[in-house]
């Protein structure tokens, strides 16, 4: 007897075979069902569905015979996979010198008549055999041959079922879990957004309350203490010495500054406020009537506001002409020394597609308002600092201000849900881009 040499690929078949997981597996009727039809059609007592490990040779189906395995070394079906044949055919097992005293020859189940078509996957490793066999000498015919071969292909099509489902429910049982984890984390997500809106709602009421005692409970002692001062300057200037008077130059200067900063306070809370009713209107009404707010500080300081191409735009006004408001401010305040002051206002409709590189809704159109001045600018590094709240370039002395403005125009930009970008370089002006999205 001589026992079959291992395949050549020997390792990647048993890898590819316990995929299937069928090795072990109880009887199927659909794969009896195929060894009966091969015993009929060959005239056969017995026909097998054989899968090869690396010990034995165990049977998925056996018909016509009482046993489950056997050693792989008795195997015929070892010689059937590492033969070049499609067919693997002996007419009598007792004359060939690989099987004359094969115990499965010389024993039950007294082999004479074999014939094995190898089971090969889509890879073309072979996994098993579909066998007949019989207790006496013969031959297949053609059309016996033909028939086993196509049930060969039926019993790789129950594996690859097999195989197919259980990828399935491995698949089904993960998107169970991850579904599961998935509404765990929406629930908690859900909890921690209830938990934001009722600190947010709070805050809110804070924001108002503050905002009561902003324009209330703080500006009445303001005005009180206005109201005193003024009454010295009328009625004791004289009797001060010139550093009384300095001193008190030093209060008004101070209470100037505390009541412009409770001022930008209100309108930075304001800028998410209830008068939020979009309206379309042309950039040059609006350009206009922020002119007409300033128009004291644009002769004083001789700034020429101009107005470009013009544009319809939807949004809140009130809440717009204060974003103008403060860009036209900061021009008017941060303006060189040695030129005139110029800021220059132009507007049009864009797509979001054509800024590419600007975080904008798609398939979007914006109105784009672009408005740059020559003023003193600032390094191009403090882009986002800017628009922080309290955040200031320079010293009170040098430029009066709060610190507060370009985050009133960040937040009525939000407010619009739109952009906003600013260009500057020292020496060379500064330019806003604001983005803010027309209806559809």
């Amino acid at each position: 007897m001589k026992i079959a040499h291992p395949h050549s690929k020997s390792q990647e078949r048993i890898e590819i075979l316990t995929e299937y997981s069928i090795l072990d597996t109880l009887p199927e009727k659909d794969y009896d069902n195929l060894t009966k039809l091969a015993a009929e059609i060959c005239q056969t007592p017995i026909s097998l569905i054989t899968l090869l490990d690396d010990k034995r040779q165990w049977f998925k189906s056996n018909h016509g015979l009482n046993v489950q395995e056997t050693p792989i070394e008795h195997a015929f079906c070892a010689h059937a996979i590492t033969s070049d044949q499609t067919l693997f055919s002996l007419s009598d097992a007792r004359c060939d010198e690989r099987f004359h005293d094969n115990p499965l020859v010389t024993g039950d189940p007294n082999i004479v008549f074999y014939a094995g078509i190898p089971l090969k996957n889509s890879s073309g490793v072979p996994l098993g055999t579909l066998c007949v066999i019989d207790k006496k000498p013969r031959t297949l015919t053609a059309s016996q041959q033909e028939a086993l071969s196509i049930l060969s292909e039926q019993v790789i099509h129950l594996l690859e079922l097999r195989k197919n489902k259980m990828e399935l429910e491995r698949a089904n049982e993960q998107l169970i879990t991850f579904s599961e984890k998935l509404e765990k984390k929406v629930l908690q997500r859900t909890v921690e957004l209830e938990k934001k809106t009722k600190k947010l709602e709070l805050t809110n009421v804070e924001l108002a309350s503050f905002n009561y005692i902003c324009s209330h409970d703080l500006q009445e002692p303001l005005r009180k203490i206005q109201m005193f001062i003024s009454q010295i300057n009328t009625e004791e200037a004289n009797q001060l010495s010139d550093d009384g008077r300095y001193k008190l130059d030093r209060i008004v200067a101070s209470i100037d500054r505390m009541r412009n900063l409770i001022q930008d306070l209100l309108m930075y809370g304001a800028a998410d406020g209830a008068h939020n009713n979009l309206e379309s209107i042309s950039l040059t009404e609006l350009v206009a009537e922020t002119i007409e707010m300033l128009h004291e500080d644009v002769i004083e300081v001789h700034t020429k506001i101009s107005l470009g191409k013009d544009c319809t735009v939807h949004v809140i006004p009130v809440q717009f002409r204060q974003l103008l408001l403060n860009l036209f401010s900061n021009a008017i305040k941060f303006a060189r020394k040695d030129v005139e002051a110029k800021v220059q206002v132009c507007g049009e409709v864009v797509n979001s597609t054509d800024f590419a590189d600007y975080p904008l809704k798609a398939h979007t159109q914006y109105a784009r308002i672009l408005i740059s001045d020559n003023g003193i600018g600032f390094d191009q590094k403090y882009e986002e600092k800017v628009f922080e709240i309290f955040k200031r370039l320079h010293g009170d002395t040098e430029y009066p201000g709060t610190g507060i403005g370009l985050a009133i125009v960040k937040r009525v930009v939000r407010n619009h849900k739109g952009y906003v970008k600013v260009k500057s370089a020292v020496g060379q002006g500064t330019a806003f881009e604001v983005f803010i999205p027309m209806p559809k």
